[in-house]
């Protein structure tokens, strides 16, 4: 049962959930590419969970009114929404044109005041239940930048974005998230209470795992993820997190996260999730068994995880 959500966010402030009982149950979602043949009125969404996590790349946000309309399609069906902006709701515009155009689609009344937009922003679903919220951009090393600059189409397609803005957001993002982790952290020891924290980004915390085994050593995979896990110079002390951006599902536990992605990638809209999310529930947890031994993971439009408090 939702209550109230608080909502920490520099950029943008609201109040609208919190789920009463130290439980959260989320659906997840990313890397939708609506963009791609003008899916944002015919992609449908089964509701699974109250909480729906949309881990970027759904679409353009210079697409507003189709953006907007898939948007609000999800708050009508879902308690709360939360969208994390993957580097594809820039394509179009520059990065300060599409933050305006995302806090914009907060104050839409089709959304209902059900969307929260993450950019660097903390949302306590539970008093022991802390979602953080940021795109987190990789960091793209001095040796791979040229290789990562012609491969990737972020530096053509995002006005006025370069390399170095790249590494700069991701620095900011991470010092964002490093100080959220150690300010929760403190409030647990004061309490007396351990919060669970689940981290939303789009780019991957991790190179192995995160990508197919193919691409992993690629000088390229600079631009799609970053080591910050088991590291010092990175992040701990986090239960769950959430990515997208590298069009590989996959689900796993390393250095005591649980780490959860669920990509839809480039699809034309056939019909083919829609048979998915009928599919009966045996056949489903046997098909995610058996995917499980050759480490290829399908996308899912009903995936669900469910978030307890320590």
């Amino acid at each position: 049962m939702l209550l109230g959500l608080h909502i920490k966010d520099a950029h943008f402030s609201t109040t609208t959930w919190v789920l009463q009982s130290a439980q959260a149950a989320f659906q997840i979602l990313s890397d939708l590419h609506l963009e791609t043949g003008n899916q944002y009125k015919s992609f449908q969404v089964p509701v699974q969970a109250p909480i729906l996590i949309l881990a970027g790349d759904i679409g353009r946000l210079h697409d507003y009114e189709n953006y907007l309309f898939f948007i609000s399609t999800q708050c009508a069906n879902f308690d709360q929404v939360c969208l994390v902006l993957g580097n594809h709701e820039f394509y179009g515009v520059s990065r300060a044109e599409g933050l305006e155009l995302a806090y914009r689609l907060q104050r839409e009344p089709s959304t209902l005041g059900k969307l929260s937009v993450l950019n660097r922003t903390r949302l306590d679903v539970d008093p022991s239940i802390c979602v953080l919220g940021c795109t987190l951009q990789s960091h793209i090393r001095t040796e791979n930048r040229a290789e990562v600059q012609s491969r990737i189409k972020d530096f053509r397609r995002i006005h006025d974005w370069s390399v170095d803005d790249h590494n700069t957001e991701h620095a900011k993002d991470l010092e964002w998230l490093r100080n959220e982790v150690d300010l929760i952290r403190l409030e647990s020891k004061r309490l007396s209470r351990e919060k669970t924290i689940l981290v939303i980004t789009h780019h991957a915390p991790i190179r192995k795992g995160s990508s197919h085994p193919k691409h992993e050593e690629n000088p390229w995979a600079d631009g799609f993820a970053t080591d910050l896990l088991g590291v010092p110079e990175g992040i701990s002390r986090v239960d769950w997190w959430i990515f997208g951006h590298t069009h590989f599902t996959n689900q796993w536990r390393q250095h005591g996260v649980n780490l959860v992605s669920n990509q839809r990638g480039y699809a034309f809209n056939t019909g083919n999730e829609a048979q998915l999310s009928q599919e009966p529930y045996q056949q489903r947890i046997w098909r995610i068994i058996s995917s499980s031994f050759t480490r290829e993971m399908r996308f899912d439009p009903r995936k669900c995880i469910e978030v307890k408090a320590l």
